[in-house]
């Protein structure tokens, strides 16, 4: 499973995405950092940390998708049988990117989860996920 995973982070990867050692100095020639079409304005693309895999996530309730931006971190929840229970999966996990924010049908999160926390997202049972913004 986290081969599939991988693979699909690698193939949905953004073009605009930089190596994990660019460190700050990877912005464009004009100074401005670079920016996922798809992910809303002044967002831009973040690299998957050392020992994190991505993994692409649907929420349950897309339009946390408008709130949220790449550097953020947020704690992951499965929703599990009825929405009056939930399941810890991540916390504190770094938001990569936002897909489809302005399509919240198609849009998701991909995530920097290490990989148990991946696991755990990949081989969910529930009805979907939810996000906790957390502060900073």
């Amino acid at each position: 499973m986290l081969l599939i995973t991988a693979a699909a982070v690698l193939w949905l990867r953004p073009t605009g995405c930089t190596p994990v050692d660019a460190g700050p100095s990877s912005a464009e020639p004009s100074g401005r950092a670079s920016s996922s079409p798809s992910a809303g304005p002044g967002a831009t693309a973040r690299p998957i940390p050392p020992g994190n895999v991505g993994v692409p996530v649907r929420l349950a309730d897309p339009t946390a998708l408008s709130v949220v931006r790449p550097g953020h971190r947020v704690d992951l929840l499965r929703l599990d049988g009825d929405h009056d229970r939930t399941t810890p999966v991540a916390s504190a996990a770094l938001v990569l990117e936002v897909t489809g924010a302005d399509d919240p049908v198609a849009g998701g999160l991909l995530l920097a989860l290490d990989p148990d926390e991946a696991k755990q997202a990949i081989a969910r049972s529930g009805r979907g996920f939810a996000i906790v913004i957390r502060p900073g």
